[in-house]
C-alpha cells in the first residue's frame, strides 16, 4: 500500500511540474506578447512617406471629365454629383485655364497639363483623353509657330517690296530729272 501512494505521489508530483512548466511557458508567451506591441509603437514612431488608403480612391469615369471640360468651355450642363472624385477641382480648373488659353498661350496650357496627367494614378480611360488633350495642345503649339513663320516669311516679303518700290521711285526721279 505504501508503495502505491508512493507511485501516485510520484505521478501527481510529476504531473504537477510538467503543468507548471506549462503554466509558466504560456505566461512567457504571454508577457512576448506584451512587449511585441512597444516595439510596434517604437516602429510607429518612424514616418511613412506615403500611407497607402485603405480604400480604393474614387476617380471620375471618362464620361465626367468630358463632361466637366465641355461645361467648363460652355455650352454643356452637368448633372450635380453627390460624389467628389479624387482631382474633381484640379481638372475642372485646369480645363477653365484650357478653354481660356489654348489659342493665347498653348506652352503653358501643355506645361500644366503635363502636371496635371502626372499628378494623380489615372484610369486608363480618363489618361486616354488627356493623352487626346495632349495631342490637341500639340497642334495648337504646332499651329502657332507655322503662323509665327508665315508672318516672319510676310514680314520679310513686305520689307523686300518697300526696298524694290523705294528702288524704283528713286529711278523714276533720276530719270526725270
Amino acid at each position: 500500500m505504501r508503495t502505491r501512494l508512493i507511485a501516485i505521489l510520484c505521478v501527481l508530483s510529476s504531473a504537477v511540474v510538467l503543468a507548471g512548466c506549462e503554466i509558466n511557458n504560456t505566461q512567457k508567451t504571454a508577457s512576448t506578447e506584451k512587449v511585441e506591441p512597444t516595439n510596434t509603437k517604437i516602429k510607429s514612431t518612424v514616418p511613412n512617406p506615403k500611407v497607402r488608403p485603405k480604400s480604393e480612391p474614387v476617380y471620375p469615369s471618362a464620361e465626367q471629365v468630358i463632361a466637366w471640360h465641355a461645361n467648363q468651355c460652355g455650352g454643356f450642363k452637368v448633372k450635380p454629383s453627390t460624389h467628389t472624385f479624387l482631382g474633381e477641382k484640379e481638372l475642372k480648373s485646369f480645363f477653365n485655364y484650357m478653354c481660356l488659353n489654348t489659342a493665347s498661350a498653348p506652352d503653358e496650357v501643355m506645361k500644366k497639363l503635363q502636371k496635371l496627367d502626372l499628378a494623380y494614378f489615372w484610369p486608363d480611360p480618363v489618361k486616354q483623353y488627356l493623352w487626346l488633350q495632349k495631342q490637341h495642345v500639340t497642334r495648337q503649339i504646332n499651329a502657332k509657330k507655322e503662323q509665327q513663320a508665315l508672318n516672319d516669311k510676310m514680314q520679310q516679303t513686305l520689307s523686300s517690296l518697300a526696298t524694290i518700290e523705294q528702288q524704283l521711285l528713286l529711278r523714276e526721279d533720276t530719270q526725270e530729272q
